[in-house]
């Protein structure tokens, strides 16, 4: 039974592609410990943010530092090219201490308000992403 200091963690490499702004990854649990959960730590600085996606298991946010949004799809629809349109009703203004359960299947996006940085752990079962950006 590993302990590990989030400090010591190094972040991930090869992460840019998932996100517009500057952001890092930190992997707390992944499956070097166990198969069955996996908690990053999520670092946003001024407004950065994911990019639009979904997961295929629910996923929990629990905010760490500074002031950040959600926002959770509220339609899709495709195009006539065959290609999602998302929009996005439900946004949720999250600062320290917050938590709140994202479904599996829903499109929606995370990250810091603008003027703000902003960090939550991200817990799940290890599986799919879908990325739409």
């Amino acid at each position: 039974m590993p302990k590990i200091n989030i400090d010591k963690v190094t972040p991930t490499s090869g992460t840019e592609n998932y996100f517009v702004g500057k952001a890092q990854i930190r992997a707390v649990i992944n499956e070097s410990v166990t198969k069955d959960i996996e908690v990053f730590l999520v670092s946003f600085e001024d407004g950065a943010r994911t990019k639009i996606h979904y997961h295929d298991s629910d996923q929990v946010l629990v905010t760490a530092e500074g002031e950040g949004v959600l926002a959770v799809q509220s339609q899709v629809q495709l195009d006539e090219d065959g290609k999602a349109q998302v929009t996005f009703g439900e946004v949720k203004q999250l600062k320290k201490g917050d938590f709140v359960c994202i479904p599996a299947f829903l499109w929606h996006w995370h990250g810091a308000k603008k003027g703000e940085n902003f960090s939550h752990y991200q817990i799940k079962r290890p599986c799919k992403t879908v990325w739409l950006e």
